[in-house]
Order: C-alpha cells, then sequence, then structure tokens
C-alpha cells in the first residue's frame, strides 16, 4: 500500500492514525451509551424489557448496509468520504435521542442512525487506520482500530450512567455531551491524510466470495465473530438484570459500570495480546470461545444463586473473551484478505460480530415463557459446540 498522503494532511502530524481512532471511538461511545438508559427509560417512562431491548438492538437495522456498502464504496470514493458521513450521521443520532425522551418512535429512529453511523465508520475507519500503520508490523492497525472502538464502548455508558444517575435532565445531557465529543472527533478527522486507495480488486463481488470461501473464514470467523459483542452484551445487559446492580452503587450508574468493567477489561486485555496476536490468531479465537463457554455457565449459575457478585467477576470474564476474540478474527482479516479488499472483510466480519448485540433481546423474548437460566444455558452449550468445532478443526489441520 502506497504511504503517499494528500495535501490536506496538517503540517508537522505525527500520528495521524489517531484522528481517525478519536472518530471509530466516538462511533462507538455514540453506540453504546444507550446502555445505561435500557433502565432510566424502564424506570422514568415505564417502558416495557422487550421494547427496550429491541431499541438497544435496532441500531443493527441501521448499521448492516452501511457497514457493508460503506467499506465497499471506500474502495472507490476513499474513506475519509465514509468516515465524514459518519460523523456527521452519529451526531444526528444523539440529536434524535436527546429529543425522543417522550416519543419512542424518534428513540427507534436515534437508533437505527447510529448504526448507520457505525456501520460508515467500522469498516472504512479501520481499514484506515490500518493503512495509516502501514509502517508498523503486520495487524498493528487491525489492534490500533479494534482497541479504539473497545474504548468508545466502554467509556460511553459509564459516562451516560453518571450523568442519568447524578445530574438533572437525564434522558437529555448524556446525549448532549457525546454531541459536543462527536463535534470534537469530526474537526479533528475530517482532512486527516488518506493513504492513496488500492487500484486492484476494487469493487470486485467475486474476489469478496472467493476469500470468504477461504477455510480460515468458514471454518474459525464465521462461527465465532458473532461472539465478538455477544459476551460483552450479556455481560452488561442481561446479567445486572438476574444478579442485582453492583453493592453499594446508585442501579442507574451500576449499568453503565457493568458495561465498563467488561469493556474496560478487554481494553486492557488486548494490548497484552500484541506479541502474539501475528502468529497464533487462530489460538486466540479458541482460547476466547472456550472462556466464553466458561462466562455463559458462570452466567446462567447467576440467573440460579443471584448475588451481586457475580456481575463484576462475569464482566471480567466475558470482557477478557471479548479482547481474545476481537483480536483474533481483526488480526486474521488483516493478514489474509487481498489488497484492496481490507475494508469490504473487515465490514463483514464486523456484521458476524453485531449479531451478538441482539442477545439481550433474544433472552428478554425467551424470558417470557422460560426462566432467563434456560435461555443462558442455551447460549453455553452453543458456546460449548462452536468451542469443540474448533477443536476439531485445529486437529484436522
Amino acid at each position: 500500500m502506497s504511504a503517499n498522503t494528500d495535501t490536506t494532511a496538517p503540517a508537522g502530524a505525527r500520528q495521524p492514525w489517531l484522528r481517525v481512532a478519536a472518530a471509530l471511538a466516538m462511533a462507538a461511545w455514540g453506540a453504546n451509551q444507550f446502555v445505561p438508559m435500557l433502565l432510566v427509560y424502564r424506570a422514568e417512562r415505564g417502558l416495557p424489557e422487550t421494547l427496550v431491548t429491541a431499541m438497544f438492538a435496532a441500531y443493527v437495522l441501521g448499521m448492516v448496509p452501511t457497514l457493508l456498502g460503506g467499506a465497499w464504496f471506500s474502495q472507490r470514493h476513499g474513506r475519509r468520504l465514509m468516515v465524514r458521513i459518519s460523523v456527521v450521521l452519529m451526531a444526528v443520532a444523539s440529536l434524535l435521542l436527546l429529543a425522543g425522551a417522550d416519543v419512542p418512535a424518534l428513540l427507534f429512529a436515534g437508533r437505527i442512525v447510529a448504526g448507520a453511523g457505525v456501520g460508515f465508520a467500522m469498516g472504512a475507519g479501520s481499514a484506515w487506520v490500518s493503512a495509516l500503520s502501514s509502517d508498523r508490523p503486520a495487524g498493528t492497525g487491525a489492534r490500533r482500530a479494534a482497541l479504539a472502538m473497545t474504548a468508545g464502548f466502554g467509556l460511553g455508558p459509564i459516562l451516560a450512567g453518571a450523568l442519568a444517575q447524578w445530574v438533572p435532565a437525564p434522558l437529555q445531557l448524556p446525549y448532549a455531551v457525546h454531541l459536543v465529543l462527536q463535534t470534537l472527533a469530526a474537526v479533528a478527522v475530517w482532512n486527516a491524510p488518506e493513504p492513496r486507495p488500492e487500484t486492484t480488486a476494487l469493487l470486485r463481488l467475486g474476489a469478496v466470495a472467493e476469500t470468504v470461501r477461504h477455510q480460515w473464514f468458514w471454518t474459525i470467523v464465521l462461527p465465532s465473530a458473532p461472539w465478538v459483542f455477544g459476551t460483552v452484551a450479556v455481560a452488561f445487559a442481561v446479567v445486572p438484570s438476574v444478579t442485582g446492580p453492583l453493592p453499594g452503587l446508585p442501579v442507574v450508574f451500576a449499568a453503565g459500570a457493568a458495561a465498563g468493567i467488561a469493556l474496560g477489561t478487554s481494553a486492557l486485555v488486548q494490548p497484552l495480546l500484541r506479541r502474539w496476536a501475528s502468529g497464533h490468531a487462530a489460538t486466540l479465537i479458541l482460547i476466547g470461545m472456550g472462556t466464553v463457554a466458561l462466562g455463559m455457565l458462570m452466567a446462567m449459575a447467576s440467573a440460579l444463586w443471584p448475588a451481586s457478585w457475580w456481575l463484576p467477576v462475569i464482566a471480567v470474564v466475558l470482557g477478557s473473551c471479548h479482547a481474545l476474540l476481537i483480536v483474533g478474527c481483526m488480526t486474521l482479516v488483516e493478514l489474509n484478505s487481498p489488497p484492496g479488499l481490507l475494508a469490504p472483510m473487515t465490514a463483514i466480519v464486523y456484521c458476524l460480530a453485531y449479531i451478538g448485540f441482539t442477545a439481550p433481546w433474544v433472552v428478554a423474548l425467551l424470558a417470557l415463557v422460560v426462566p432467563a437460566w434456560v435461555a443462558l444455558l442455551v447460549g453455553a452449550v452453543v458456546a460449548v459446540a462452536t468451542t469443540a468445532w474448533l477443536v476439531r478443526c485445529r486437529r484436522r489441520g
């Protein structure tokens, strides 16, 4: 990949990838600031569990088409344009959520627009960070992008939970704060330098189809990617409802803190995996899936024998799973994607990963007819089966 940058890059910028990473972090922040608000809407507006968890999952509807389309068009029109669209959409999403305290339709719209903004950022933005990290060892860009998004996913709910718990206007102020920070990120990334795009394999559906048929993708990434976000979604949107909040913390802030513990653990663990990632990405995924099985069994136990101490323990375990899986999957993608297909392949893997964010909604629906521990047991069985599949594939080479 060419390292040439355009003339819009600010003179003397030493770490331009940080500007793109800031936009990724703010997109993730805007996506996940809704976590503690689930409790606020239930308490302040009396909205049912199934409705608020549906709102939580709704942004997948906006994310999937823009993640795929944005990554694809970035190959022809550049990654900067896609990220510019993202920062605008994320600001619009926070405005809709801010105005939607008493209008569920606006909340749904805000979540879908937020999903669209995240979609435009993820594939193109991750590929942009990788391009700006081409002077570093292979896999560095993927890890930097994943860490930036993990930091945003973790910090967003913590601050939103604190604001919703302790300051006036709990249904508006968290979104107003994100709007200000999102504006600053937009200014930072708007004219960030962009390496010239690859000219090979552009807009070739056949090349993408050929890549996803490779064994590394369909035997390793495909079955494990949905657990990337499925793990943390269970940790902060399901487990608190069966164990109770963290001791000594108000309930709304505790919900944000649970997300912060899970994703904060992931952010701390990811850099520790740097040495292993490039040469042992598949092993990281196998270890991650084994740990997922353990975490889901612990979640089931917490539903059978509720106690608040379960929450931080499970959050740490499932947060570690998130780190292992996202680093493993993204590193495999960066190392194995052909030139010019990194953004579309990253987008495809993130689409698979985001399936996991529907887990709280599925559990809420199942809880209408069966106990919560049964739904979590089903998840544990699927995790065990996936781990066994990866072991079998490893033994067969």
